[in-house]
């Protein structure tokens, strides 16, 4: 082990000077850095002490008998300090604002609720305890709290602010069955709620329902990225603003770009002005309006209709246009054409009996079905003056090959069983010697 404490020296105005305050050089064994740091002091003796304890500090550390520094410095702040710090960091990764605002709500709320002051109050039975009393709350929200503080939890121990995450054994709630699953909008029932809702909401629901864009992404659209007049209209969607961090060009329906047309031409909006109207609660919104219309949100499969309903409706127009699964994958940006067809695509509102009636149907009249009379069998005694005697094979390029064969003279004694067999009414025929191929086959 190496340590000693010094002042260091510096050169100021071309003259040597040393240092008032005591650093110290410090190397344990098994390390292979040494460590410099400053004991802000100027008394040697105080230096050397500090030294002396900062060594033994670090060797109970490396024995596991003492919690390292900055885990302990880590126990001692409030949990909001290192939420703010999580919550900066997520906005330097690239998280979207509202998926910052929701983890620090979600945390928030745990940390009153089940009295969280410090990391050390952060146990998987404070949790559980909580999470058992939350009656009115559906498992996909219960799980998306365990996610967001698993989440914080995860970042202190990459930071080495926690040994592990506290809550690494908590099991999520299984949702299979018991999370209510969503339908399109028919035809009626999306004209009945366009007919009630207000203009701006209005253009809204149209674009969510025939461009797929999410609620998220129809409120960071603004009008730079509309190309109302290009040859294939079009919203040049950012990657910054979409779910998978991908551009995407997406075609605009002409009774669509009429309406946003209209619209601009009213408003004289800058480039950098949202196109629609900026809705804190986009579900909140389309309860009322789906009440207005007097739609019935809950049907009696128990699906539900809510403002992401209109991207499962967009889906669902494509495939009863007849739309390809994988152009229907392209325009919602799905990565898993599995998605599309079976999540996506309300199977109740397509044509499924239209299909089936149009069907040609199977007559059994004869004179609409085609005779199948069995072909005669070949004989296989052929007469080698009338048979075709020509090779047909497929030549190199796939044609049929065609190569005629001289025929063979028959010899005196095949022509005399010929007669003979003619004779008798019958057909018989008896190849020379050497002739070199079957007489079945015809090839050589």
């Amino acid at each position: 082990m190496i340590a000693y404490v010094f002042r260091p020296k510096r050169t100021k105005n071309g003259k040597m000077g040393i240092g008032r305050i005591y650093r110290a050089r410090f190397r344990l064994d098994g390390d292979f850095t040494m460590t410099d740091i400053s004991l802000e002091t100027s008394d040697k003796q105080v230096a050397e002490k500090k030294l002396r304890e900062l060594i033994a500090e670090k060797e109970r550390e490396r024995a596991g008998l003492l919690a390292p520094k900055l885990q302990r410095e880590s126990a001692q702040k409030p949990i909001l300090t290192h939420v703010s710090d999580f919550t900066a960091d997520l906005a330097t990764i690239g998280r979207t604002p509202k998926y910052q605002k929701d983890v620090r709500a979600r945390i928030s709320r745990l940390m009153g609720e089940c009295s969280w002051k410090s990391v050390s109050d952060i146990t998987s039975g404070s949790f559980v305890g909580w999470r058992s009393q939350q009656g009115r709350s559906s498992p996909k929200t219960l799980n998306e709290y365990l996610n967001s503080v698993s989440a914080f939890l995860n970042w202190m121990v990459k930071q080495g602010r926690l040994p592990e995450n506290p809550l690494r054994s908590v099991v999520r709630v299984d949702v299979r069955g018991r999370q209510r699953k969503r339908r399109a909008f028919t035809d009626d029932e999306l004209n009945r709620l366009l007919n009630v809702a207000p203009p701006k909401v209005r253009l809204l629901y149209l674009a969510a329902a025939f461009t797929g864009l999410r609620a998220g992404e129809l409120r960071q659209v603004r009008w730079g990225d509309l190309r109302l007049d290009h040859e294939r209209p079009h919203i040049a969607v950012r990657a910054s603003t979409t779910k998978n961090r991908k551009d995407a060009l997406l075609p605009i329906h002409p009774q669509l770009l009429a309406e946003l047309k209209e619209v601009a031409a009213g408003r004289n909006p800058q480039l950098n002005d949202p196109v629609f109207v900026q809705l804190v609660h986009p579900d909140e919104r389309i309860k009322i309006d789906l009440k207005k219309a007097g739609i019935t949100r809950i049907d009696p499969l128990g699906r539900k209709l809510d403002f992401h309903a209109l991207r499962y409706t967009f889906a669902t127009k494509l495939a009863s246009s007849g739309v390809s699964q994988r152009l229907a994958q392209e325009l919602l940006r799905h990565s898993d054409p599995r998605l599309t067809a079976n999540i996506y695509t309300d199977a109740t509102q397509l044509p499924t009996f239209a299909a089936v009636n149009a069907l040609a149907w199977q007559s059994q009249d004869s004179k609409d079905t085609p005779s199948h009379k069995p072909a005669p069998e070949p004989d296989t005694q052929i007469d080698s003056q009338s048979a075709d005697m020509s090779c047909r094979g497929l030549a190199g390029n796939g044609e049929e090959d065609v190569r005629q064969i001289a025929p063979i003279p028959p010899t005196e004694e095949a022509l005399t069983d010929k007669n003979a067999s003619r004779a008798e009414g019958g057909v018989s025929l008896k190849l020379g010697a050497g002739v070199g191929f079957e007489p079945t086959t015809f090839r050589l």
